[in-house]
Order: C-alpha cells, then structure tokens, then sequence
C-alpha cells in the first residue's frame, strides 16, 4: 500500500468523497426509481410519495453537490502539500506529473465543479417555475454528473495510490522547459505572438457577448481557456514570478505569489459556467454581462504583473 495514503490530507480527502459518492449513489438509486414511476400531472397515492422522495433526493444531491465545489480548492492545496515529501517536486506540477491519471483527475474535476454548477442553477430554475417544468431535465442531468463522479472517485484512488515517496518525481522547471519545439513555446509560436493572440481573442470574446451572438461567444470561451492556459505558462508566469526561466501554472496558487492562481482559474472557471449557461438555459442579457465581467476578471489578474512590470521599467523580461 502507497505510503501517500496515510498522509493527513489524502485520508481527509478520500474519507470525504468517499462519504459523498456513498451518499450521491443512494440519491442515484432512487433518481432511477423516481423517473421510472413518475407521472407528471397525476395526483395518485404513488405520485404524491414520489413527489415528497424527490424534494428529499434535491436536498441531498444539492448539498452534496455544494461540498463537491468547495473540495477542489482542498484538492489543490492536498497536492501543494504533497510536493513537500515527494522527492524533485517542488509545487503541485510534478506531484500531477508522478503518474498518468493526475492530469486526467484534475482536467475530470474542473469539468465537474462546472456541470455541478450548472446543476445547482438548473435546480433554482427547477423550484422558481411552476409545476417543476425542469423536474426531469435536472434528474437526468444528476444521473450524467453521478456517473462522471464515478469515475473520478477510481481515478482519484488510483493517483494517490501510485505515488510513493521514494519515488522522485520531475520539477516544474523540467516538466514546463518543451524540448520539442526550438523556442521552447508549443507550436513554435513566439511567446509575442502568443500574447498578442490572447489578446485579441479576449476582445473578439467581449464583442461577441456584447452583441449577445451565444454560439460565438462560447466558441472564444473555450479558445480563450486553452490559449489563456498556455499564455499564463509560457508568458506570463515570468512576470508573476519574476523570473523568467520559472513556467509553471501550479506555483501561482502558493503563499509566495499571494495565491494569484486562484484568482486567475476561479474566474475562469467561473467565466465558463457563464458561457456554457447561455446555451443550457435562457439567453438572458444578464448572463452576457455577467461572461464579461468574469473574463474581464480573468484577464486582469493574468496581466497585472506584466502591465506592472511594463510600466516600471518599459520593457519586456
């Protein structure tokens, strides 16, 4: 057995999702059952019991789901902590690295604090309507979120059972330094280029939800998360860490950064919920604001220690 797994935070971790998915499976159980009998519109014996199972069933899942959010953040810092008793890691990066199902686990519970997020609003719109008109959508989109749950709970048990501590593990300055392209930057694009790109693709962004057009705002959010991801990498990681040799996008969640990485990925994981709401629910120009304000948010907090360092000394690293 992986000694990793008699560290405080992992057991914490474990035992608590554990207790979740134990308690997820048994809302799964009976969300099969209740959409299996259900009549909507009937008023028989039978319906009035599912209809008072079902409000239970929402409580549950709802609360559980609300725990499920807040455990990234434990999951992040979980990893930092590791990094301090694996050998060659020195921030969470090479603690994911060690093994081939941190970056799938991690990517996996990303796209899960969302889908729960859309969830959970999907649930008030459920309760706000009349006659629970989303009854059956918000029950299946449980059933969708359990299964995805299923498979992080085994991936989450196979990472930290295949880390050891005596097994080195890569830094962030070897994983983070490609030596598959000449430049060092993915694509053989240069880091201005990059930069400018993110840019422009954070503009065309605005412009989009400013004429509210949701299926092109959608579009640049997902493209503003991959080259935003590799701009912070390869670009502006440098100017956070004042250093540019050090891409890592792991270390801008510890204290010595003031914890900007989670700024930076709240609000884009944030600003995402908001692009994927225009198309799960209504088109509301409040939802377009509300996408700007984030990826405005987002864009501030990569930039600001490179628009700093401009203004200082008025020039590039």
């Amino acid at each position: 057995m992986s000694d990793i797994l008699f560290t405080y935070e992992v057991i914490i971790s474990l035992l608590v999702n554990g207790a979740i998915f134990t308690v997820l499976t048994i809302a799964f159980i009976n969300t099969i059952y209740i959409l299996k009998n259900y009549r909507e519109g009937t008023a028989t014996q039978i319906q009035y019991k599912l209809e008072k199972r079902s409000y239970l069933i929402t409580t549950i899942v709802y609360l559980s789901l609300s725990v499920k959010i807040l455990l990234l953040p434990y999951f992040t810092v979980t990893i930092d902590e590791l990094s301090n008793i694996i050998s060659g890691a020195m921030c969470g990066a090479g603690v994911i690295s060690a093994n081939s199902y941190g970056k799938p686990l991690i990517l996996l519970k990303i796209v899960l604090v969302i889908f729960m997020m859309l969830w959970l609003t999907l649930n008030r719109y459920d309760l706000q309507s009349k006659g629970f008109r989303y009854f059956k959508d918000k029950m299946r989109f449980f059933i969708a979120i359990y299964l995805f749950v299923s498979v992080e709970i085994v991936l989450e048990y196979l990472f930290f059972t295949n880390l050891s501590t005596q097994n080195p593990v890569s830094c962030c300055s070897t994983l983070y330094k490609s030596t598959q392209y000449s430049n060092g930057v993915p694509f053989n694009i240069s880091t201005i280029k990059l930069v400018i790109s993110f840019y422009i693709i954070y503009l065309l962004l605005m412009l989009s939800n400013y004429f509210q057009k949701k299926y092109i705002a959608v579009f640049f959010s997902f493209l503003y998360n991959y080259i935003g991801y590799l701009s912070i990498v390869y670009f502006f990681s440098g100017y956070i860490y004042q250093l540019p040799s050090h891409k890592c996008p792991y270390c801008l969640l510890q204290s010595d950064y003031y914890f900007i990485g989670y700024a930076i990925y709240s609000s884009m994981i944030v600003a995402t919920y908001y692009s994927l709401s225009l198309l799960f629910f209504f088109q509301i120009k409040d939802v377009f604001q509300k996408n700007m304000m984030w990826y405005s948010l987002a864009t501030f907090f990569i930039s600001y220690n490179f628009v700093y360092y401009l203004l200082i000394n008025r020039t590039f690293l």
